[in-house]
């Protein structure tokens, strides 16, 4: 749980929820506005309604414009709260929700952000800043140590030989993916990589671009192959199959704020999300990284989600069903990635007879 002081209300962030709970001595510490991510609407007691003009106890979020934080320099505050209009075409007014302790800019700004973008994300709304001298990195998770798995903390799960070999017997081979191919061959496997494969920004990627699998060996080829490994000094290289400990099926979630300021100073920040997926054996002393694919897309997919199917179905047919058709390319792409990488690391694992280790993380980037 994530837990984030204000003025006068706390404000927690658990198990896909976003609530303020006000500060006191009362042992119920029952929410008095909430959020759940994707319900579409938000929820809050009668007095929290009364007291900021809402009608009832529930509100569709597509009347939110946008999720706004920033620091008044009159009261020396940092607020979060909304724009909410009824249609897009209505001047949106400001519903303020929370508000920290006098102080600098800088003193509460990485919390309010926090809470700002954390909201967004539940509402699927852009994010609008103003008054900030410098927005806040989302912070990324402390490195750790370990050989398999990522250097930040991450979940694991391991899946035994015998379950392995029971999911492998379903998937059919070759596997392609772009410029990727899994496929059988006499004495066991061969993964092929072509030289534009799938290689998103990120400082590792795979060394090699054949690794060949037979009962006792795995051999790695380098990109430029045989010969030019021998002009360039570039080698490849043998792994006695019994040296893999495991194969590791490693999922990375990768956040990229980008921001951009209107003519009125106003900032809005939309969110980059790569998810990386990469293949590793994992050997007595490295993990060797053998094959990766990845998707990226953007957060402003999601932030006019209500408009689309609302306004835009209502007024322009052809808009909301061309919204409609980006959301399904954007997922087919997301599943083809994942599906590959996740059904080759299955294969390799089966059939090196070894446990597959799958890990997951999020990573903050600058």
């Amino acid at each position: 749980m994530t837990t984030i002081p204000a003025d006068e209300v706390e404000i927690t962030i658990q198990h896909g929820f976003w609530e303020l709970i006000p500060n006191g001595d009362t042992l119920s510490r029952q929410p008095v506005f909430q959020v759940s991510r994707g319900s579409g609407v938000m929820e809050y007691t009668p007095a929290f309604g009364q007291n900021h003009r809402l009608p009832g106890t529930v509100l569709s979020v597509e009347y939110v414009r946008a999720v706004v934080i920033g620091y008044d320099e009159k009261t020396r505050r940092w607020m979060l709260g909304f724009h909410i209009a009824r249609t897009t075409n209505d001047p949106p007014r400001w519903l303020e929700l929370v508000r920290w302790p006098p102080g600098d800019n800088m003193t509460h700004g990485a919390a309010a952000q926090q809470a700002g973008r954390t909201l967004s994300e539940h509402i699927g709304c852009p994010l609008k800043i103003f008054g900030a001298k410098k927005l806040a990195r989302p912070l990324a998770p402390t490195a750790t140590g370990g050989v398999t798995g990522p250097l930040v903390p991450h979940k694991r799960e391991d899946v035994g030989p015998q379950q392995v070999k029971l999911l492998a017997q379903s998937i059919h081979l070759p596997l392609e993916y772009p410029n990727m191919r899994l496929e059988k061959t006499r004495s066991g496997l061969v993964l092929r990589l072509g030289k534009e494969s799938n290689t998103p920004k990120r400082g590792v990627t795979p060394s090699f671009n054949q690794v060949s699998i037979d009962q006792s060996t795995i051999r790695l080829m380098p990109p430029t192959g045989l010969l030019g490994s021998f002009l360039s000094g570039q080698q490849g290289r043998a792994v006695k199959t019994s040296d893999v400990r495991n194969v590791e099926f490693r999922h990375s979630v990768l956040k990229e704020a980008v921001t951009k300021e209107d003519s009125q100073g106003l900032i809005t920040e939309s969110m980059i999300t790569t998810h990386l997926w990469e293949i590793y054996f994992t050997l007595p002393d490295e993990s060797l990284l053998i094959a990766q694919t990845s998707h990226t897309t953007s957060s402003e997919l999601s932030h006019h989600r209500a408009t689309a199917l609302n306004d835009k179905f209502a007024v322009d047919p052809e808009s909301g069903i061309e919204y409609l058709r980006k959301h399904q390319a954007d997922q087919e792409a997301y599943d083809a990635a994942s599906g590959w990488a996740e059904s080759v690391a299955l294969v390799i694992a089966s059939t090196l007879g070894t446990r597959l280790v799958k890990t997951t993380s999020e990573e903050a980037q600058d």
